[in-house]
């Protein structure tokens, strides 16, 4: 999984953290996302490409008629982790 895999992967938890962010301080500051327009707009496009990812990578997983080298580096990476 290389120097490339663990950036991607830092930038999907930046993603999400984001999207928490936008989430946390929109719902405690009363803010109305009206009032934001271009920050929703931008978490909502952040939001909807970490949908996707997500669900092509569950895709991926539940096809085992898929690439066994990415079911391999997914299980490698899941052993890694205690699952």
């Amino acid at each position: 999984m290389g120097v490339l895999g663990s950036l991607r992967i830092s930038l999907w938890i930046v993603a999400v953290g984001a999207v928490v962010l936008y989430v946390f301080f929109v719902s405690l500051a009363g803010i109305a996302p009206a009032d934001v327009a271009g920050v929703t707009v931008a978490v909502a496009a952040i939001a909807t490409l970490f949908l996707v990812r997500n669900m092509r990578v569950a895709s991926e997983l539940a096809n085992r008629g898929g690439d066994p080298l990415l079911r391999r580096a997914r299980n490698h990476s899941r052993e890694r982790r205690g699952f």
